[in-house]
């Protein structure tokens, strides 16, 4: 099965084609989608509850969060009754993510091939379109930067919202760190926490080539770029403790 997580910051714009796009791509497979509501003061909300329904269920809050709390939210409850070898897949609600690669990317998993598949913009085939120059200098510039201080194997897109994870996978460090310390991080970085704390469990991790087509993308941009900056040197700093805490239970990064 697999259980698809978007979170939903006034997105009632691109809501009506990433919901029929997945209920098509999905017909006649076992699937669940998860809309974590961030305070959506455009509608998006009221067109959830329009489609609300066995296939999705509606989760958040109704003031705006942060993008941690989001993702936490999200995976609480995606892993509710998730099997361990279920695929859960943490997608974008822009239309930014290319529905087209969740299957592949979730017969990785199925295969046993990977625990954790990254649509990545920096492998071969992967590439930016139609992106603003000033966010992609950026991009590079986080990602050689956690690439530096947290090499993973085989990983070089470490930012990215869209991946698959094997459910099984995210449960083991749920229980680890915790209910509420799997993701600390409050802004867009959590996706590189979330990624160097499931590196703890498996080495089982590849990369898809994703074209990130920024053209797609239906209204403005949430990331706070200055913000942003400050909070992956926070980041660093925490990680570099909690890897120092743990080195003596042979844990891998």
């Amino acid at each position: 099965m697999i259980h698809f997580i978007f979170p939903v910051y006034n997105e009632k714009a691109n809501l009506p084609e990433l919901i029929a796009g997945i209920r098509r791509l999905m017909a006649g497979k076992a699937y669940r989608m998860v809309a974590v509501n961030d305070g959506s003061t455009d509608g998006s909300l009221e067109f959830l509850k329009e489609q609300q329904g066995v296939d999705l269920v509606i989760t958040g809050s109704v003031i705006n969060m942060n993008v941690g709390a989001v993702f936490s939210s999200g995976i609480h409850e995606a892993l509710k009754g998730a099997k361990d070898d279920d695929v859960i897949v943490i997608m974008e609600s822009d239309q930014t993510s290319e529905q087209e690669l969740v299957l592949p990317m979730a017969e990785s998993i199925g295969l046993g091939t990977a625990d954790i598949v990254i649509a990545s913009r920096y492998v071969s085939g992967g590439r930016y379109v139609n992106f603003p120059l000033p966010r992609v200098i950026f991009s590079h510039c986080a990602n050689r930067l956690m690439r530096a201080f947290f090499p993973v194997a085989s990983v070089r897109d470490y930012t990215i919202f869209f991946r698959a994870y094997r459910a099984g996978i995210l449960k083991r460090a749920s229980d680890y760190f915790g209910p509420f310390g799997l993701i600390q991080s409050k802004g867009f970085v959590a996706n590189a926490e979330l990624l160097v704390k499931l590196a703890f469990f498996t080495d089982r991790i590849m990369e898809v080539p994703f074209v990130y087509n920024y053209g797609m993308k239906k209204g403005a941009s949430k990331i706070n770029v200055l913000r942003t900056i400050n909070e992956y040197f926070t980041l660093i700093n925490y990680l570099k403790r909690l890897i120092s805490k743990h080195s003596a239970l042979g844990r891998r990064i």
